[in-house]
């Protein structure tokens, strides 16, 4: 009887050992083949994220956006040369010599953004941090895309408050205090981006360097502010900067002002001079400061 018993249970473990071992296997296999879909799901999703950074960044020579602005030149037709096309003769005789269309866009652009953001504090009252900081914001979120340059200012502009109050301890010079700055700004960014890989934040890996740059430098003049003004005008300057850079750099990704300027270099040129020449000659109040004084007013 004991022998049948220990025959009986020796089979028993048997058919279960035959049953499980299959489908724990089967079911590991399952898991790895799962596992590897989502892997590759999440590659092509991140590929996916670098190729929209890459494609809408008109501040890269071999950007698609390049293709496009080259097809509206070649889609006009180009009278004789006279003063009213030698621009467009010039641009187009340099993007057959090989300069990127992107650049000279770009190059036409900077001033109308100057002038927005010259409006903007001359007209409306906004204040930030002169004119060169704003525009150059706008042109590095033009190059990141907003979302990601408003996560890379935040994150500089952390890096750099906090960087201000350790080096501050340490009684440094001006010169190597900063350098110091930078490099806690610089490190604070790589771990950024390093993190953003495992994420699969994509289009903050893939920003160019350009950009981190214009923004990294920008980092001392938000020492400055804070050094000179107290912790809630620091912020509402830096504030009104980002609000001036966003817009302008709204302005600039407009396909219909980036072909505006592409075929009649000219006209807009002379427009922008002239909306300069107007807003220099406003002497009256500003759009907020109406607001501020409503009641003195009255």
């Amino acid at each position: 009887m004991k022998k049948l018993a220990l025959g009986c249970l020796s089979f028993i473990m048997f058919l279960s050992l035959a049953v499980v071992v299959p489908a724990y296997v089967q079911g590991f296999g399952e898991a790895k083949e799962a596992t590897e879909a989502a892997s590759t799901v999440a590659t092509e999703s991140a590929t996916k994220q670098i190729e929209a950074a890459v494609k809408e960044d008109i501040t890269e020579r071999t950007s698609p956006a390049k293709g496009r602005l080259e097809r509206y030149l070649a889609e006009k037709e180009l009278g004789e040369l006279s003063y009213r096309n030698f621009l467009q003769h010039a641009i187009r005789r340099a993007v057959a010599q090989g300069v990127s269309a992107n650049t000279i866009v770009l190059v036409l652009l900077f001033p109308l953004v100057a002038g927005l953001i010259a409006a903007g504090r001359h007209l409306l009252g906004l204040t930030g941090f002169g004119i060169f900081v704003p525009a150059m914001l706008a042109v590095a979120f033009l190059a990141t895309g907003i979302k990601v340059g408003m996560v890379l200012f935040v994150v500089i502009w952390l890096l750099a408050t906090a960087s201000r109050g350790l080096t501050g301890r340490l009684k440094l010079q001006y010169l190597p205090r900063m350098a110091l700055l930078m490099w806690f700004v610089s490190v604070g960014v790589l771990a950024v981006m390093l993190a953003a890989v495992n994420i699969n934040f994509g289009e903050l890996s893939a920003v160019s360097i350009f950009p981190i740059l214009i923004l990294m430098l920008l980092a001392e003049n938000f020492i400055e502010v804070q050094a000179g003004k107290s912790g809630r005008e620091a912020f509402l300057v830096t504030l009104q900067t980002i609000i001036m850079a966003v817009a302008a750099a709204l302005v600039l990704r407009l396909d219909l002002v980036q072909r505006l300027v592409l075929l009649n270099p000219e006209i807009f040129l002379l427009a922008v001079a002239i909306f300069d020449v107007y807003v220099g000659r406003y002497v009256g109040l500003r759009a907020l400061e109406w607001v501020k004084f409503k009641k003195l007013l009255r």
